[in-house]
């Protein structure tokens, strides 16, 4: 219910205002560009520059900037997402004698707010809002306990010559005379994570890095290269959705090793020359793979068409053989049988006759 009233007065807000600009009021500027934020942006999720197109009537025209929808501390989906605008490179707005002044120079735009729990929010800038010159900016995230995020990767447009830009390409934007810029050591969003560095410096894509495991130790290796004596490995942090450093180490020690837990099976590195420009590459390791215990399959004997035709006679001799024997045996009994029946016979016949014999011998007394 309360974001659903926040998203009301956003509304009614809009409404108030149209299309025009108010001036930085809303935003505490000293928390925009504070570092040390725990939620926000990342290098790997972050706006996305779609461009221009058609705006609400046939004279406007809009910039358009998706947002993905982010989540706090608390994992709850954050709703409100304001636009800081400036006519300098927003490093101007962070550092410098005149930082000050220049602050409340920063055009804040009406609050784009959201009730949806995922996704993208659309960000229109129309040209009746920032018309006439070239204009940089970032979105800054607010959830409902009015905690700020850390703010978006810098964007720059020009309606005038519909040209526009993102990321480091705004250091080279249409930049005016007299207007400091940003460099590999300003980072727009505060922190180090550059996902490459200029050719010029060490390529560790070409240091044949390469892994082994043992136990809960990994130990990762490379080949030392010229172009920076040091090279700092990040590992990805699923729960902060960004890179944390591990450790900066000499490029010449070309090994680190790195000791997880049992709950943990897959590992996304990050190995960053850091002395000067180069490239950085990603590198991932999956311990499940080799440390699961396969099964020991034992080899079964190849069989082909001739040990299967001597099988068959083999089987085929066997039952002949017992065949034949059950034969012989069946007759061996019928053959038994007629010897013990013709035995009988001739025992019935010597009673008989002895029978017979006594009877004749006991007339012959009576007579």
């Amino acid at each position: 219910m309360y974001i659903a009233m926040k998203k009301q007065l956003s509304l009614l807000t809009l409404f108030a205002l149209g299309t025009s600009v108010a001036m930085a009021g809303d935003l505490e500027l000293s928390q925009v560009f504070n570092k040390s934020l725990e939620y926000g942006y990342t290098e790997n999720q972050n706006i996305s520059v779609v461009g221009f197109q058609s705006g609400t009537n046939a004279q406007s025209k809009d910039f358009l900037i998706k947002t993905p929808i982010l989540v706090n501390n608390g994992d709850s989906p954050v709703g409100d997402y304001y636009v800081l605008l400036g006519k300098k490179p927003m490093i101007n707005y962070k550092k410098g004698d005149n930082v000050l002044n220049l602050k409340n120079e920063l055009l804040e735009l009406p609050v784009y707010s959201t009730m949806d729990i995922e996704g993208t929010v659309d960000i229109k800038i129309s040209s009746e809002q920032a018309s006439g010159s070239t204009y940089y900016g970032i979105v800054v995230p607010v959830d409902d306990n009015v905690l700020y995020g850390k703010h978006s990767k810098e964007f720059c447009f020009n309606f005038s010559t519909q040209k526009y830009a993102e990321g480091e390409a705004c250091t080279t934007f249409d930049n005016p005379d007299g207007v400091m810029v940003a460099n590999a050591s300003d980072n727009i969003l505060g922190n180090e994570e550059d996902l490459e560095h200029d050719a010029a410096g060490a390529n560790m894509a070409l240091a044949d890095i390469s892994h082994t495991v043992e136990g809960k130790k990994i130990t990762l290796s490379w080949t030392a290269l010229p172009g920076s004596d040091n090279v700092e490995i990040k590992l990805f942090d699923k729960a902060k959705a960004d890179y944390v450093t591990l450790a900066t180490v000499p490029m010449s020690q070309e090994k680190y090793e790195y000791t997880y837990d049992d709950n943990t099976q897959e590992f996304l590195f990050a190995f960053i020359p850091r002395d000067s420009k180069g490239k950085e590459i990603r590198y991932d390791v999956n311990v499940r793979e080799e440390t699961d215990v396969k099964p020991e399959i034992k080899t079964v004997p190849a069989t082909g068409p001739v040990e299967n035709m001597i099988i068959m006679a083999s089987l085929t001799i066997l039952l002949y053989a017992g065949y034949k024997f059950l034969a012989k045996d069946k007759l061996n009994k019928k053959a038994f049988l007629r010897i013990a029946y013709k035995k009988k016979i001739l025992e019935s016949t010597i009673l008989l006759g002895f029978f017979f014999k006594k009877k004749s011998e006991y007339y012959i007394r009576l007579h």
